[in-house]
């Protein structure tokens, strides 16, 4: 296996399949994780949710274990096992103590590779998915995010459709579409297989080879198109006490050089509690319980975010403030008592993340699954040690603009949330 740096080995295995393994000596546990290069952004039009309820019915039986035959082999590990999917990937996962290994690896290579879509399960699994769907429905805040990842990349782009997908779609989706997915995606789709922990490599490239499909292709899939930005407003009216609030700026992809300093003017302007917003908005003022921002990155795009929940009245101030803290971090960029504070914090999540064989799996699967290069954790704090004031400036600057901003507002009276939002719009506009 090459190094990719100390600790760190991969494998091409395949056009198709590489395998990535970092032994962690003083781990009891190992943390295998199946990446697929391939989310909602592949589902297509009219079938979106098609991703992640393919994802679903892949636990529903394999051709040589059944959905409680999964269960029961990995909780026999004293382990776990679980998925997700994103926009630009989907990953099986499981974590067991280390002797569980060879077994978890061939149950996660099963579900990837020969699920049997049960035609009797699919309904039922649908029902699920659709309840999946409710849920987030009924949560204003999932709806918020929802409402402005479609204003800042429009209804007509997979990244402004929710990855649940919406009822009607998923109510179309029949087995030749879950099929013809796992064909394409799964199949021969490109994988990362990532291991972590107690393991050996050369018994993990043992174990490894051989359990999946030679593909013929190992990219991104094709037919992404970059996604404009919108600038837009959207609102929903719900008979509830706050208004919630998420406003976005379109900013840069996940391997722009640029990404390391937007993390950190994040965290100066609403990144955890000596933030800029949090001490304005909610310590100083009182205005909201919670008020935070976050960064969100797919291979061509990316956006900055902040939320915030509030009693109706005091949507306007917290908007007003939010503009105002990025206006200034433009203008004069942060203090070095911020600038500092930021930086270890960013320093202390990132170390914390790799203190545990799941985290460090995690980091090395999402690079792998977006097409990213493996750095070092040493190359990663060394890029942000050197991130300045003046690159936080720039940033702001560059990419925060009043004129791209996208808001979205849900809340009690439609009214209400159209004048706060057009008051707000018109403001910047003037401004």
């Amino acid at each position: 296996m090459r190094e990719i740096y100390p600790g760190c080995l991969r494998e091409e295995l395949s056009p198709q399949v590489e395998l990535v393994v970092e032994p962690l000596p003083h781990a009891n546990s190992v943390a295998l994780g199946v990446w697929l290069s391939a989310g909602s952004r592949e589902d297509p039009p009219g079938r979106e949710g098609l991703a992640h309820f393919t994802e679903h019915m892949v636990f529903k039986g394999t051709e040589k274990y059944t959905a409680l035959e999964i269960a029961r082999v990995i909780d026999s590990l004293g382990g776990q096992i679980n998925a997700a999917t994103s926009e630009e990937y989907t990953v099986y996962h499981s974590t067991v103590l280390a002797e569980g290994l060879g077994t978890a690896l061939e149950v996660l290579a099963e579900l990837v590779t020969a699920p049997r879509f049960p035609p009797g399960d699919i309904e039922r699994e649908r029902g699920v998915a659709l309840e999946e769907i409710r849920e987030a429905e009924d949560s204003p805040d999932d709806v918020v995010m929802r409402l402005l990842e479609e204003a800042l990349w429009g209804k007509d782009h997979p990244l402004g459709h929710p990855v649940l997908g919406r009822a009607e779609t998923v109510a179309s989706i029949s087995r030749e579409d879950l099929q013809g997915f796992f064909e394409t995606y799964y199949r021969r789709g490109r994988k990362a297989v990532v291991i972590c922990g107690k393991v050996d490599p050369e018994a993990a490239l043992e174990m490894t080879a051989g359990l999946f499909d030679a593909g013929r292709d190992g990219g991104i899939p094709a037919g992404r198109r970059p996604p404009g930005t919108m600038g837009a407003f959207r609102i929903e009216a719900r008979p509830i006490q706050q208004v919630h609030i998420a406003i976005g700026f379109p900013t840069v992809p996940a391997g722009a050089p640029e990404r390391m300093a937007l993390e950190v003017l994040h965290t100066v302007l609403g990144g955890g509690m000596s933030s800029r917003l949090f001490q304005h908005v909610r310590e100083e003022r009182g205005l909201a319980y919670t008020i935070t921002s976050f960064v969100r990155y797919y291979t061509d795009a990316g956006y900055l975010g902040v939320y915030a929940a509030a009693e109706p009245k005091r949507a306007e101030a917290i908007l007003s403030i939010v503009m105002e803290e990025i206006a200034d971090l433009a203008r004069a960029g942060p203090r070095d008592d911020e600038l500092a504070r930021a930086k270890r914090r960013v320093r202390g999540l990132f170390l914390l993340g790799l203190e545990t064989p799941g985290g460090r799996m995690g980091r090395l699967g999402w690079h792998s699954a977006l097409g990213l290069p493996l750095s070092s954790p040493e190359e990663v704090l060394r890029d942000l040690d050197a991130v300045t004031a003046e690159d936080i400036r720039r940033l702001a600057v560059e990419y925060l603009l009043p004129e791209r901003t996208s808001l979205a507002l849900v809340g009690p009276e439609a009214a209400r949330l159209e004048r706060l939002g057009k008051r707000f719009v018109e403001v910047r506009e003037v401004a």
